[in-house]
């Protein structure tokens, strides 16, 4: 058993579908805030991403659990990072 627990934990799997999956999918919550339009009470862009926040995090939780290529789910999360990351630095630097 202390074995194969070992093993998981350092399998590339289980950092990219855990804890690199929950650090993209908040800051893409953080970055709908920015390019989501804030409707007519002007809460959408507050509310919309906190609803959707499990879903983004269980598609990218799925997809990097039970891709059998593993480079593509791992570029797939670094474009999302850096893209996400560059609108919320636009955003508050300039």
């Amino acid at each position: 058993m202390g074995k194969s627990l070992l093993f998981f934990f350092k399998s590339q799997r289980f950092w990219l579908s855990g804890p690199a999956t929950l650090l993209v999918s908040l800051l893409f919550m953080l970055a709908m805030a920015v390019w989501f339009p804030p409707g007519v009470g002007n809460v959408n862009n507050i509310i919309l991403p906190l609803v959707l926040l499990p879903l983004i995090w269980a598609i990218l939780f799925f997809y990097t659990y039970l891709t059998t290529n593993m480079r593509k789910a791992q570029w797939l999360l670094v474009a999302l990072f850096v893209v996400n990351s560059a609108i919320l630095t636009f955003k508050f630097l300039g």
